[in-house]
């Protein structure tokens, strides 16, 4: 399926609520870093997630440790991470030229059920060791990303792209509060991507995005920046347009957190995927299913995601 945002958000599965920072790696398909053609593109979208926090050691772990110097904090949980997220997207490509490029804009406001961030806001701000079992089961409105800069470049069979998008802080935020759905803070998305396609029918892309975070509403918290590289490969099965892919990332911390309510312990992980599309109605119409495995998963939450959606496309009418 050709040029459609597949963004499982952590956008589309809720995964940002199990880590560090807005972004999730391995949120985009490996062609989908690329401006669409002119017209809309509204995806509808369901993503389930099932996580399990892993310790400094890479370790599935009911210990949550803050190593705070002088005041080093843990607090115990009983965790039963499973979240459900419902996702409609709206995105656009341009008519014409931006400096030489196609170009777009995307908007993506979130519906999810957010349980693991409520350990995180618990490890984050916490005063003191503790106890808490958490089971919520409450649905809310999550942080919306908009994309305002999304340009892209082809030359011969290279592809080149600039992204810039922001996280909308929508979400309902309050410290210590069991029913968040959103971090309290804006993030800004940095990326850059290449694409080659070695022949017709496959492409093989590698993108970088760098996440810089704002200061936490009502709290003395700046989470860090974290830099992220992902990379994968599609194939064109038939003249249809059905594709498969494989992707992959890995995401790190880059400098500490900020403030009196800041963590002292860095944070990582990797994830690796497979992704299918298939033409209901050909280039109206797409069914698309992903999963993803995260590994190599260090003070955060990590497991396994999986998406469904439908694709409706709108082109231009002089396209």
């Amino acid at each position: 399926m050709k040029k459609i945002i597949i963004l499982f958000f952590g956008l589309i599965s809720g995964a940002s609520a199990f880590g560090q920072g807005h972004y999730t790696g391995s949120s985009f398909n490996p062609n989908d870093y690329f401006a669409p053609h002119p017209g809309w593109i509204i995806p509808v979208w369901y993503g389930y997630a099932n996580m399990d926090y892993h310790n400094a050691s890479g370790q599935k772990s009911d210990q949550l440790i803050n190593p705070a110097p002088g005041n080093p904090t843990e607090l115990h949980i009983k965790q039963n991470v499973k979240t459900n997220s419902f996702i409609l997207m709206a995105i656009y490509g341009g008519k014409g030229k931006v400096l030489g490029a196609n170009w777009g804009m995307m908007i993506i406001p979130t519906l999810n059920s957010p349980t693991a961030n409520i350990a995180l806001d618990y490890y984050s701000s916490q005063t003191g060791s503790g106890n808490y079992v958490f089971t919520n089961k409450s649905i809310g409105f999550g942080d919306m990303y908009i994309q305002p800069i999304w340009l892209s470049w082809t030359k011969g069979k290279f592809s080149y792209a600039v992204n810039y998008g922001v996280w909308a802080p929508t979400g309902k935020y309050k410290p210590h509060d069991l029913d968040n759905g959103g971090h309290g803070y804006w993030s800004h998305n940095i990326r850059v991507a290449g694409k080659v396609k070695p022949t017709s029918k496959t492409n093989l892309s590698i993108a970088t995005t760098l996440e810089v975070n704002q200061w936490q509403k009502d709290t003395d918290f700046k989470e860090a920046s974290h830099f992220t590289i992902d990379a994968g490969g599609s194939f064109v099965l038939d003249s249809r347009g059905d594709e498969i892919g494989l992707f992959g990332h890995y995401t790190t911390q880059v400098g500490n957190d900020k403030g009196t309510n800041g963590g002292f312990a860095s944070d990582q992980i990797a994830g690796i995927g497979a992704f299918a599309s298939y033409w209901i109605v050909p280039m109206k119409i797409g069914l698309m299913g992903r999963i993803t495995q995260n590994f190599a998963v260090e003070n955060r939450f990590g497991g396994t995601a999986i998406q469904v959606g439908l694709n409706f496309l709108i082109p231009s009418t002089n396209h």
